[in-house]
């Protein structure tokens, strides 16, 4: 009796056991999947027909290594039908183009889909087989992963890039497309490198005027061949990523603040700016062979240098103009390997007319940056033609020892953002940087 006594004990803690864990589960699951499919389907619709002036979207065809990310405003109706327009060179020839005569819906497939059920030129033109049966590879069918009336997270149903929908700010599509041309064109314009920081990490991001981010360790060069690919998209306020920067951390979107001339993640707070740039000019400019210009107006030696260059010339080339082309530092990308150099060339026409003879004069340098300071040092002439140039007008010396000495990078007041085209070396002089020097020495 007593064995049969603990048994019943047992049995009855066992059931009450289980009466609490089916109120839990019926407090979790308090409707059925069917009525949480549907409440879903109609929260996502609602959301999508909501904005009247359309959606930014920052579509994103695929992940592969070519992939990068396009402008399209999509305007939602809830007839079921749609306004898909887009300008890219990809598409459209670089021309605004509208179809607003298909359709779309929300259906349920594990979850939430917006698929354009019929064919829209704009949209479709991404998934089209095409003569090699791939086409583009784009999608227009998505999981809807995210639907607020900010932000709506897509992602493709067979090519799984993720898109991102958001309400459009300028309701005129000509006028948003000027936009975000004109913040691709402040942000990247000169290809420049960034640094993001995304809590305690840090990393660089360049190539975003290719339509896609290659990332490199803080303080590295840049390895193309171990770099990670983040494709981007410009928006008429800053920028879409279709993929996150880190394990944990998946942001999408960056306003820029052209005030501190950063992006953001709201968020996350992660944040892409010009960062150290010591460091930056150390990676970007000198490990890396793309070289800079230097503003020579703001050499005082130069004027006096090109009127003497302009009185030889007038004097042995039949009253020739002369003018400076460029100067400033150029990395060797061929016999000069993993050496620095100063350039200076400047070039004039015979009698002001005909074909413009350019001279290059080189000088070997050494160029060391740490976090404070960019130091150039140990200039000597590179070759007999500068040798005899010196001789001749001694004046160049003192232009060569304007860029000798050590310096501080900082970012002009007209682009924070975009330090490759607005960055200043300060030492005793300050000495703008103009952009990146193409002349291969």
């Amino acid at each position: 009796r007593i064995m049969k006594a603990k048994y019943l004990v047992i049995i009855g803690l066992l059931a009450a056991t289980f009466a609490a864990c089916s109120r839990d589960e019926e407090s979790l699951f308090d409707k059925p999947a069917a009525i949480r499919a549907q409440e879903a389907i109609e929260n996502a619709f609602d959301v999508l027909t909501s904005q009247e002036a359309g959606w930014e979207m920052a579509y994103f065809p695929n992940l592969e290594n070519t992939a990068k990310g396009y402008n399209m405003v999509v305007k939602f109706k809830k007839d079921g039908s749609v306004s898909v327009t887009a300008k890219n060179s990809t598409t459209t020839m670089n021309k605004i183009v509208t179809d607003s005569a298909s359709t779309w819906q929300v259906k349920s497939d594990y979850g939430p889909i917006l698929t354009f059920d019929t064919y829209n030129k704009v949209l479709h033109a991404w998934a089209n087989p095409g003569t090699d049966g791939s086409g583009l590879l784009g999608d227009y069918e998505f999981l809807i992963l995210k639907a607020t009336p900010e932000l709506v997270l897509l992602k493709g149903k067979k090519h799984s890039a993720y898109s991102v929908l958001r309400p459009v700010k300028n309701p005129d599509v000509a006028a948003y497309f000027a936009a975000s041309e004109k913040m691709q064109k402040m942000l990247f314009g000169n290809n420049n490198i960034v640094t993001l920081t995304q809590g305690n990490e840090k990393m660089y991001l360049y190539n975003g005027a290719s339509g896609q981010f290659m990332s490199a360790p803080y303080g590295s060069a840049l390895d193309e061949a171990a770099a990670t690919l983040h494709p981007v998209c410009s928006t008429e306020d800053g920028i879409v990523v279709s993929t996150g920067f880190g394990e944990d951390v998946h942001d999408h979107v960056f306003i820029y603040d052209s005030i501190k001339g950063e992006l953001r993640s709201e968020l996350s707070g992660a944040v892409m700016n010009a960062g150290n740039l010591n460091v930056l000019f150390g990676a970007y400019f000198t490990d890396n062979a793309l070289g800079w210009s230097i503003n020579t107006a703001a050499i005082d030696s130069v004027a006096s240098f090109l009127e003497q260059v302009n009185t030889l010339v007038k004097d042995t080339k039949n009253n020739a103009n002369v003018k400076l082309l460029g100067y400033g530092y150029n990395q060797s990308l061929n016999m000069y390997e993993g050496s620095h150099f100063i350039l200076l060339q400047f070039g004039y026409k015979n009698g002001g007319k005909g074909k413009e003879q350019v001279i290059k004069l080189t000088w070997k340098c050494d160029i060391t940056v740490d976090d404070n300071n960019v130091t150039i040092a140990n200039v000597e002439p590179n070759d007999n033609t500068t040798n005899t140039w010196l001789t001749n007008l001694p004046i160049i010396q003192s232009i060569i020892d304007s860029v000798v000495g050590t310096f501080t990078a900082t970012p002009s007041e007209t682009n924070l953002f975009n330090a490759a085209t607005g960055m200043n070396l300060e030492g005793e002089k300050i000495l703008p940087i103009t952009g990146v020097n193409n002349v291969k020495i």
